[in-house]
């Protein structure tokens, strides 16, 4: 989702706040980050203006300010007092800025807040152009070690792409393709993005300097959050008049996102009617089936609800429905696993159906690992090749498939054939990755098969 930082006081002092949001969601702009809120700002002031954002249906972000250690908290979250008892978004990110004190204390001290008050909140520290003493230094490196210190869920990075070339530039002219520690992305929970004239931040992208594809391939895979421009409208005055700028930094970024951050977004905007739709096999009175994911199904045989290898990945972090998955599943009559790789064997998506009325047909050598989860032994009907398993209406036979490479590399993993009185089989060879085994399988109707198309196969 692309993102942009707007000040505060445009919500109230200018008067084409509304243009510029018009502007804004023409542009495909999904998020404002109000920036940046201070401790005399009041809750009413800011609560107008993210009512202002969400009545337009746009993300509110916030990037807020810590003057000492000892009031970090008063000053965070004291003008956000109201925001947060009328917040109308699932969750809400805060940027700040490290301070000269301990930056662990202070992150301990805001994630025991919003632990206290249960806020869907998370703090992103973002790293600065210079030290916190405004001394020339790695804020990178300073910003990691206060988030691996602070060691909680709700505390992450702020990447700020801009300061970060700036800290190259200046400080390793040398290493001009030099990037923060790998330990650093695993963190990075929200972004500012700007681009330097010469060594002055927060410029326009496109007509300024700014290495956007070396952080992509770094950030993108995993990374659910906003994508946020954040121009200082005042310091690249007179050059560029604010709506230009915009006109000329947001089309530049989102041409230039990767394709993960693509279709991250994709799913963000359509996987819960998707997933509702799918389920909706189940209220058919005929033979029917869904697909969720690649490698997720959900069936409708011969009056059995039944599905394999659940599995909603990314789409946990990016969609509603996941979380529902225990009362949307309520129908399920029967669950098979195959093998135990997460997009096909989810933990968390075991541990919420652990408690629902389904029985597993599970690989016997997985049966110590979903006990585990919670799944009770009496709702287990273990995997055995070759002998099969009646269920709830369904013949279903596991058979040793092949989820191994030529070269030996893989793991064990059970294909099923599956059948019931007056339905078309079907056969399920799973991610097989050798094609030359040939497996003691009935013939099937249909047959729903995994292609491995090998390593790099979009280069060959």
């Amino acid at each position: 989702m692309i993102g942009v930082s707007l000040p505060l006081a445009w919500f109230s002092e200018n008067e084409d706040i509304d243009n510029i949001l018009s502007f804004l969601k023409a542009q495909g702009v999904g998020s404002v980050e109000l920036r940046t809120v201070r401790p005399h700002h009041t809750p009413e002031t800011v609560l107008q203006a993210a009512n202002t954002l969400w009545d337009r249906g746009l993300q509110v972000t916030i990037h807020g300010c810590v003057s000492t250690l000892s009031s970090a908290v008063e000053d965070v979250f004291d003008p956000l007092s109201s925001l947060l008892d009328s917040l109308r978004q699932d969750t809400l990110n805060i940027t700040i800025h490290p301070i000269t004190d301990d930056n662990v204390a202070m992150l301990l001290k805001l994630s025991d807040r919003i632990l206290e008050k249960s806020w869907p909140v998370t703090i992103a520290l973002e790293n600065n152009r210079l030290l916190p003493d405004k001394t020339q230094g790695d804020s990178v490196a300073l910003v990691l070690q206060a988030v691996q210190a602070a060691n909680r869920k709700n505390v992450g990075i702020c990447f700020d792409m801009g300061h970060y070339a700036y800290y190259v530039k200046k400080n390793h002219p040398d290493q001009p393709d030099l990037l923060p520690d790998p330990e650093f992305w695993r963190h990075v929970i929200h972004t500012h993005i700007h681009a330097m004239n010469d060594l002055r931040t927060h410029f326009p992208l496109g007509a300024y300097e700014l290495p956007l594809n070396a952080f992509w391939d770094k950030l993108s895979f995993e990374y659910f959050g906003v994508y946020n421009l954040e121009l200082d409208f005042p310091r690249i005055a007179p050059q560029w008049d604010p709506v230009p700028a915009l006109a000329q930094s947001i089309p530049y970024l989102r041409s230039h996102l990767h394709h993960c951050a693509k279709l991250y977004d994709t799913v963000r905007e359509s996987f819960d009617r998707w997933f509702t739709s799918a389920l909706r096999c189940w209220e058919s009175e005929s033979n029917t089936f869904s697909l969720i994911h690649a490698s997720s199904y959900l069936f409708h045989t011969a009056g059995c609800r039944w599905a394999m290898d659940i599995a909603f990945r990314n789409s946990r972090f990016l969609a509603k429905t996941p979380a529902q998955v225990a009362t949307l599943f309520a129908p399920l009559q029967v669950m098979v696993l195959s093998h135990g790789h997460r997009d096909h064997f989810e933990e968390s998506t075991i541990r919420a159906l652990a408690g629902n009325d389904i029985i597993w047909v599970v690989p016997d050598f997985l049966t110590e690992r979903i006990l585990g989860l919670g799944i009770p032994e009496s709702k287990l009907a273990i995997a055995h090749p070759g002998e099969r398993i009646h269920v709830r209406g369904l013949d279903i036979l596991p058979f040793e498939s092949s989820h191994y490479r030529p070269d030996g590399k893989g793991v064990r993993e059970y294909g099923y054939h599956v059948s019931a009185p007056g339905c078309p089989s079907m056969a399920f060879p799973v991610d097989i990755r050798n094609f030359s085994i040939k497996a003691d399988v009935p013939p099937a109707d249909y047959c729903f098969a995994h292609v491995w198309l090998k390593d790099n196969s979009i280069d060959e």
